[in-house]
């Protein structure tokens, strides 16, 4: 089975566009029928022979994974927008992007003191006086 020209036909075709919502349920996408049988997905298998691209690992040993490199085309994925990982390395490389991505954001904070130092007293409407 030539992959590219049926990647070319799948990519060209408007069936991807009219197909895909303007925002996809990522997780039910990743559970769907839609997704095991991607062919930019399975070419990526392909290509990679089945094995992680991080420490080169058979399928056997660890579960392998096709991690999305972008969510642009969510639903009409390219091979290159995907990599075979097995499931340490995709997780390894899911914790060091959420890392770098959050690592310039300042945890948000709040000023209890006021509140603590102001109190009003407790209230309960149920009581009478």
């Amino acid at each position: 089975m030539n992959h590219r020209l049926n990647i070319a036909y799948y990519m060209s075709s408007t069936l991807c566009s009219e197909l895909r919502p303007r925002i996809m349920a990522y997780q039910a996408y990743i559970n769907s029928n839609r997704w095991r049988n991607n062919l930019a997905r399975i070419a990526e298998l392909n290509a990679a022979g089945f094995r992680c691209r991080l420490c080169n690992g058979l399928g056997n040993e660890s579960r392998l994974e096709v991690h999305h490199r972008t969510y642009e085309r969510l639903g009409c994925e390219r091979p290159a927008d995907l990599t075979t990982l097995c499931q340490p390395c995709h997780h390894g490389v899911t914790d060091m992007l959420r890392r770098r991505r959050y690592a310039s954001r300042r945890p948000r904070t709040a000023d209890v003191i006021p509140a603590i130092e102001n109190a009003s007293p407790l209230f309960d409407p149920s009581r009478k006086g």
